[in-house]
């Protein structure tokens, strides 16, 4: 006698996109507590940022600045979330938040120096995502 099993196929992540979303947990999850500390402890980590070259404005630029870039680092962990279960939307809200994020201290700071290294990495991360759109629904 033939069992029929009427339960929907789950749909198996691929391994690529799995190993992708562990390192943005990791990175992602890293960024979101390191700007909630940062949140947290304003005044201590504006006067660390004061004595690094290149960051200074950073500090100067006050509490909003570390809240915005916490708000775009938990975005990019929860878009990262929605991938883990194979959702496409938490693509787009992953690729918004790193983009704002790796844009927006231009817009903000003059005489910020170029990441290059972060931007290779963020398009890098976008593109292999993109590579996965396919498995997501």
């Amino acid at each position: 006698m033939e069992q029929t099993n009427n339960a929907p196929e789950v749909q198996k992540r691929p391994t690529f996109l799995t190993v992708l979303c562990i390192l943005t947990f990791i990175g992602s999850g890293l960024s979101t507590v390191l700007y909630l500390i940062a949140v947290i402890a304003f005044g201590a980590v504006s006067g660390l940022l004061d004595s690094v070259p290149g960051f200074g404005a950073m500090g100067d630029a006050g509490l909003a600045i570390f809240a915005v870039f916490f708000v775009l680092a938990f975005l990019s962990l929860f878009g990262a979330i929605m991938m883990w279960k194979l959702k496409k939307t938490g693509f787009y809200l992953y690729t918004a938040a790193n983009i704002i994020a790796l844009i927006l201290p231009f817009v903000l700071f003059s005489g910020v120096p170029v990441n290059i290294f972060g931007i290779i990495i963020t398009v890098g991360f976008i593109a292999m995502y993109a590579a996965n759109l396919k498995a997501m629904k």
